[in-house]
């Protein structure tokens, strides 16, 4: 039972004793109704005050047993009373006010479209590395709510647009949408992109024949689980110890090394320079892994001989680098003032 189907019961059982001893002394003792209700309030608060009149035997023995039920009905009472301001109302209000103030407040957040399973564990690891996320189900359990209360947590559909208006879709930096069905994930993204143009938006599909529609749809990347979880088993298999190493990193486990990408905007004076001439390295601590161009795909090298280091950066790339949280610090720092 909820807090508030307790608090109705609890209330429904106090009327009922109360008539109860109101007939109970009518019948038993032929009081005028007036004398048995106020004898029935003595009995129940047991406050200690004189009977109305001299009881038979019959009275006595129904008073003692309206006191014992009178003590448990209380009981109960009392319980749910504290059960549905705590638990049920109070809570509620708690969390709605909690819930605005966020909202309120929230930029460069995620939305997270689907609280299943896999909508679980992205909000867990978006909260591990600290990156703000609102959660967006028509179907939150109230278990999930009690487990997960410090996160905030929006009831409706996603493909909504008031509902991600609700979500200040407008100021997100961007969308997860791991609902459990294909057509309700390609309906979200089509809403989310003529919302936000702008948005990233990752998107996962059960089915492979689903992944041009979600990205015709307007999504960024599109993820198969099934097809992750079998490059994964393959690559554990045949490469564990570079598995474990990316694993290290990429889990949180490892406190010095981490990865990080920097997006080298329109007038860095870094664009036309190779990596080795932007001395980034020197400057930083921090080392480049890898270059994506603005398309997302990795540049490769122009020749087999030549390195990373000789790649010549274009507006629009973006920089894998690894490092501690300082060198990152820095390397963000650095790109960043050489915009002009």
């Amino acid at each position: 039972m909820t807090p508030y189907q307790r608090f109705l019961l609890a209330l429904t059982l106090i009327i009922l004793l109360i008539f109860s001893g109101i007939f109970g002394y009518m019948q038993l003792e032929g009081w005028s109704f007036g004398d048995s209700l106020y004898m029935t309030f003595v009995t129940i608060s047991t406050v200690g005050f004189g009977e109305v009149h001299p009881l038979s035997d019959e009275g006595r023995y129904f008073t003692i047993g309206l006191i014992l039920v009178s003590l448990l009905i209380i009981g109960y009472i009392i319980t749910a009373l504290m059960s549905f301001l705590f638990e049920g109302q109070l809570l509620h209000t708690m969390r709605d006010r909690r819930m605005k103030q966020f909202l309120a407040q929230v930029k460069d957040h995620f939305i997270i479209c689907g609280f299943g399973e896999v909508g679980k564990e992205t909000a867990e690891e978006l909260g591990r590395i600290r990156v703000p996320f609102v959660i967006v189900d028509w179907d939150i359990s109230e278990t999930d709510r009690a487990k997960y209360s410090s996160y905030t947590m929006i009831d409706g559909d996603a493909a909504d647009e008031e509902i991600l208006t609700r979500a200040r879709i407008e100021k997100a930096r961007g969308l997860i949408s791991c609902l459990p069905e294909d057509p309700q994930n390609v309906f979200t993204v089509l809403t989310a992109r003529q919302m936000n143009p702008g948005l990233q938006i990752v998107s996962r599909a059960s089915d492979e024949r689903t992944v041009s529609k979600l990205e015709k749809a307007g999504a960024n990347r599109v993820i198969t689980p099934k097809v992750i979880a079998g490059k994964r088993l393959a690559n554990v298999s045949v490469r564990p110890s570079v598995s474990q190493f990316i694993d290290a990193i990429t889990s949180g486990t490892s406190e010095d090394v981490h990865f990080e990408s920097c997006r080298l905007e329109e007038g860095s004076q870094l664009i036309g320079k190779s990596l080795r001439e932007s001395n980034i390295g020197q400057h930083t601590g921090a080392v480049i892994v890898g270059i994506l161009d603005a398309a997302g795909a990795l540049r490769n090298n122009q020749t087999n001989k030549s390195t990373i280091a000789s790649i010549e950066l274009r507006e629009g790339d973006e920089l894998i680098a690894m490092g501690d949280e300082d060198q990152l610090k820095s390397l963000r720092k650095f790109t960043d003032s050489l915009v002009q």
